[in-house]
């Protein structure tokens, strides 16, 4: 009896360590440009599917924000956009700006710069370790809050230098993998390349005889 709650115990012990392992492992795989290992613990195809639906939101919002402003980058320029050339925007466009950021390459070279243009004074680690709501924190990324789902089912708040993001990992034997994220961050930056590839269609368009 004692050995089979012992190895319950171990077994509930090892289910809540486990995820924060792979979170390790994805941390230093971006830290230190070993794309193998966190190509293990991601799903690509997943993430950017994820991603790719806060972008649409995004756009969305930000186009209806802007309806009003004739020259905006989103505003009139959708439509414009359609109907130059549907290979040129719609699903095809988003798809190539998330695929641009969201591969190991970028993620990398992403999370370089934003260390290297992250302020790293006392005072703010001070703040960062202290405040109250943090289960765990370490290099300036701290872990908000978790929960196990299901079984082989996981989700975490980190708040990090650039805002909060919000992520989902699925146990897949051996390991735990990511396959959701939600930032804030991440969604800017796909947005601006899908903001270029309107000004660049609208240029080319002012060029192009009229018919």
């Amino acid at each position: 009896m004692k050995a089979f709650a012992f190895l319950l115990v171990l077994i509930v012990s090892l289910l809540y360590i486990s995820p924060f392992y792979s979170m390790y492992q994805i941390g230093n795989s971006i830290k230190s440009d070993d794309k193998e290992t966190l190509n293990l613990y991601t799903s690509w195809p997943e993430l950017q599917a994820s991603v790719k639906e806060d972008l649409e939101l995004f756009l969305k919002n930000r186009e209806e924000l802007r309806k009003k402003e004739v020259e905006g980058p989103i505003g009139g320029a959708i439509e414009d956009l359609k109907k130059f050339s549907e290979l040129l925007f719609g699903e095809k466009a988003i798809n190539v700006a998330v695929k641009k950021v969201i591969n190991p390459d970028s993620i990398i070279k992403l999370a370089k710069i934003s260390s290297s243009e992250t302020p790293n004074s006392d005072e703010e680690v001070s703040q960062s370790t202290d405040a109250d709501s943090q289960i765990f924190s370490y290099d300036g990324y701290s872990l908000e809050s978790f929960n196990l789902i299901s079984i082989s089912d996981f989700e975490a708040l980190v708040l990090t230098p650039e805002g909060d993001i919000y992520f989902k990992m699925r146990f897949t034997f051996p390991r735990w993998v990511l396959y959701t994220v939600k930032s804030q961050k991440l969604t800017e930056v796909i947005a601006k390349k899908v903001e270029e590839s309107v000004d660049l269609v609208r240029k080319i368009r002012k060029i192009l005889p009229s018919n």
